[in-house]
């Protein structure tokens, strides 16, 4: 076995070796045919609307006519304002543009806060005359309120003066009983539920 392995080394010249490819998937040549099952196919493009492709062309015109015309008016002014920087009156322009709109905006501050100054003005007043005119209509309600209560304890004391009157003292005490002896009133009676009032009728009648 080792004689034909030495035969078989020193019969075959040294040559490198095959590289072996493993078979992948990939995209086709031109070159290779279809597969069996599209043998045949006619590819139809998909349906378009009619509505919607006229839309949808409108809103592209409009967007890339949008487009240009920024596109135009922002090399338009970067174009202006390297003249400018070129020309060397961007720095002054730039100045007296910051200084009329400085004086402009402290004008206007000044007018704002006078402005608000007047309102908060006539808003105090106008709080000073309703705090006055509600201590005004407090006072006139407790006024009205301790006259009430002294008329009420005016009748209290008028009617307790009254009831006093027909307290049982012991001076009248003798004269109530008597009074009370022969006064006729008699309360000995009932009331059917007709409404009728019946009275008890007297032992000589």
């Amino acid at each position: 076995m080792l004689r034909a392995l030495s035969a078989l080394g020193a019969g075959a010249p040294c040559r490198p070796q095959a590289v072996l490819l493993i078979p992948a998937r990939d995209r086709k040549t031109r070159h290779d045919p279809p597969a069996k099952s599209k043998v045949g196919l006619v590819k139809t493009p998909p349906s378009v609307d009619p509505a919607e492709f006229f839309v949808l062309t409108e809103r592209y015109r409009l967007y890339r006519q949008i487009v240009r015309a920024l596109r135009l008016e922002f090399v338009a002014e970067v174009r202006k304002k390297l003249y400018e920087a070129r020309s060397g009156v961007l720095t002054e322009r730039k100045a007296r543009e910051d200084a009329a709109e400085h004086e402009e905006l402290m004008a206007w501050n000044r007018a704002e806060n006078r402005r608000l100054h007047e309102l908060r003005i006539a808003r105090l007043r106008q709080e000073a005359r309703e705090r006055e005119q509600r201590h005004a209509e407090e006072q006139a309600r407790r006024a009205l309120e301790e006259q009430a209560r002294v008329q009420l304890r005016e009748q209290e004391v008028q009617q307790l003066q009254e009831e006093v009157k027909n307290f049982i003292t012991r001076e009248n005490l003798e004269a109530r009983v008597e009074a009370a002896l022969d006064s006729p009133k008699d309360y000995n009676w009932a009331v059917t539920r007709a409404g009728l009032v019946v009275r008890p009728q007297q032992k000589g009648s």
